[in-house]
């Protein structure tokens, strides 16, 4: 009995020492699995790392191409570095662009070529010498991070070491009669030197009569670094007949750094006039022509925004443009303003006692009295016994000078919408599309306007035209940004802008003054010649002290043979010390007698 007991536990010892073995080698499995999973997520992770810093360095990499050949058509493959990282250059591939099958041949770039390190421009064949065959080839350069850069090669029979390239297209190529066609020429410095003052030579046109009109080139000139590029533009105006070719020519000219002229290869692009089409057919003649070029022009000088305050006058008016070679008579001229909505009893000129307060600016002949107030929401200069007389191709100003009313509730009128209306032996005629705003506090009264004295608000110097202009003159403008009322508080919060377009055509922008003014007030020359001036107030502006900033700028004149009238719009944004928006209009008449 003592025997078969101790056998019974000898063999459930037995068993428990097993089974422990079998929960550590399943153990031991269990954690080698765990282990091999984790190092594969490890793997995963380094290789996405890896992945994602090749391809932010690809985002970063930024570099520039510019191929030539020296005097014995040996191929320079120069590497700008504009990024901010090295730039590795693996491989180098010429593609003959003349050959029907346009064989394309890879070259390995020699390691002590390759590497171009920020901001450095470097030949990556400067130990490879590739002679190459007079024709026309595309050159592709290749990183090793994958980014590709081609750049056209055409080698002559001489030398190509002028060290500028130009390159010419017309756009559109099919040009509809009587359009415009842009002109772009392309010039790169491909020497290894700066090339400064490069400028684009005259445009030969051929047939020189299809040009009915043409622009300056833009830029007038730049200076090229080793591998830099500009673009040139011209717009041009041309007619003839459908079908017509019309071939453009052109090439550009610098001087060295080191002292010699340089000139670039001479370049031309064809346009082909066309008439309109419909689907391949030529589009059937309009048979409606419902142009009527008898018809006044109207443009405005609108406060914004406007309000209750002391001894407040805002600055409304319309200029009246004649635009027909004969005399035309203004007998009537309203001003209509009116918020939208439900509520229709807002008050936007103050009619105390029954009529308005006027204090006319223009026109000084007739009574006073030829301004009133038919309503809350109209102005109206009316003299039909004396009409007046805007001589041809010409423009008359009707300003006056008039107390705001105010919002019939306590919200302030974010948009009233403007309209203008004159009765002239022409017709009668309407325009549209214009607003102001009133604060239903006491509020700034904002105007902009021309003058003929900086910062004065007096209604004698108070313009909103110009005209007797001399073609080629150099004319002198003060542009006031005001605040037209005699309250020191209400003011026009610091920050505010003054901004004058100035009409395409005219040129020499130069600012000669500036008043309450951050800095100097900067100029902006856009593509179609046109200016802009923005000036940025450096302190509230109504005050006592200072009611009035002022630019002042000289331009010249177009130089015409015939009359012409340009609008130069003046505008100003920002906000009043009671937080409520301005956006104040003036609409400046400039004419030309050519």
């Amino acid at each position: 009995m003592i025997i078969n007991s101790f056998s019974s536990n000898s063999r459930r010892g037995i068993s428990s020492v097993v089974g422990a073995l079998i929960f550590t080698v399943l153990m031991i499995a269990g954690f080698s699995a765990m282990s091999l999973a984790l190092d594969s997520q490890t793997d995963i992770v380094n290789t996405q790392r890896v992945v994602s810093d090749t391809e932010l360095k690809k985002q970063q990499e930024q570099f520039g191409v510019a191929v030539f050949t020296d005097a014995n058509n040996i191929l320079n493959v120069s590497v700008d570095n504009k990024g901010q990282n090295p730039v590795e250059i693996s491989r180098v591939w010429i593609t003959n662009k003349t050959l029907a099958t346009q064989p394309a041949t890879p070259f390995s770039v020699n390691s002590n070529d390759a590497f171009v390190p920020t901001g450095f421009t470097s030949n990556v064949l400067s130990n490879q010498l590739l002679y190459m065959i007079p024709d026309t080839y595309d050159v592709k350069v290749i990183s090793t991070l994958g980014t590709v850069k081609i750049a056209e090669l055409t080698v002559g029979s001489g030398p190509s070491t002028s060290g500028l390239r130009a390159e010419l297209i017309t756009d559109p190529p099919d040009v509809i009669i009587g359009q415009n066609v842009t002109i772009a020429m392309v010039v790169t410095n491909t020497g290894s030197s700066t090339i400064e003052n490069v400028v684009p030579g005259s445009i030969t046109v051929s047939p020189s009569l299809a040009v009915l009109a043409s622009s300056s080139p833009i830029p007038a000139s730049v200076d090229l670094t080793p591998g830099e590029s500009v673009l040139f533009s011209w717009d041009y105006t041309i007619s003839g007949g459908s079908g017509d070719d019309v071939t453009f020519s052109s090439y550009a000219s610098g001087t060295d750094i080191d002292g010699p002229v340089v000139i670039s290869n001479t370049v031309s692009d064809v346009s082909t006039l066309r008439l309109p089409t419909d689907g391949g057919n030529t589009i059937n003649p309009d048979i409606v022509t419902d142009d009527l070029l008898a018809r006044p022009q109207l443009f405005f000088v609108i406060p914004s925004s406007q309000g209750e305050s002391e001894n407040a006058e805002a600055l409304w008016g319309i200029n009246v443009v004649n635009p027909i070679n004969a005399p035309m008579e203004v007998s009537k001229l309203i001003i209509t303003a009116f918020a939208p909505g439900a509520n229709a009893n807002n008050v936007i000129f103050d009619r105390t006692g029954g009529d308005c307060t006027f204090n006319p600016v223009s026109p000084t002949v007739g009574s006073d009295t030829d301004w009133s107030c038919p309503s809350e929401n109209a102005l109206m200069w009316q003299d039909n016994l004396n009409p007046i007389i805007i001589p041809a191709n010409s423009t008359r100003a009707f300003l006056t000078k008039i107390e705001p009313g105010k919002p019939t509730g306590n919200t302030g009128l974010e948009s009233i919408l403007v309209q203008g209306s004159v009765f002239t032996t022409l017709g009668s005629f309407g325009k549209s599309g214009y607003q102001s705003t009133m604060s239903s506090d006491t509020t700034s009264i904002v105007n902009v306007y021309l003058s003929n004295l900086a910062d004065s608000r007096s209604s004698s110097d108070i313009q909103s035209s110009r005209i007797g202009i001399s073609p080629n003159s150099v004319q002198t403008f003060n542009i006031v940004f005001a605040d037209m009322d005699s309250s020191s508080t209400t003011t026009i919060n610091s920050g505010a802008k003054l901004i004058i377009n100035v009409p395409k055509d005219w040129e020499d922008v130069t600012i000669t003054g500036s008043s309450g003014f951050v800095s100097t007030p900067t100029v902006t020359e856009f593509g179609d010649t046109s200016h802009q001036i923005v000036g940025i107030t450096s302190e509230s502006l109504g005050s006592t002290t200072n009611p009035t900033d002022t630019i002042t700028f000289t331009a010249r004149a177009p130089n015409l043979t015939s009359d012409k009238l340009y609008v130069m719009y003046v505008l100003a944004q920002g906000t009043t010390l009671n937080g409520f928006s301005i956006g104040p209009l003036s609409e400046i008449i400039l004419q030309v007698d050519g």
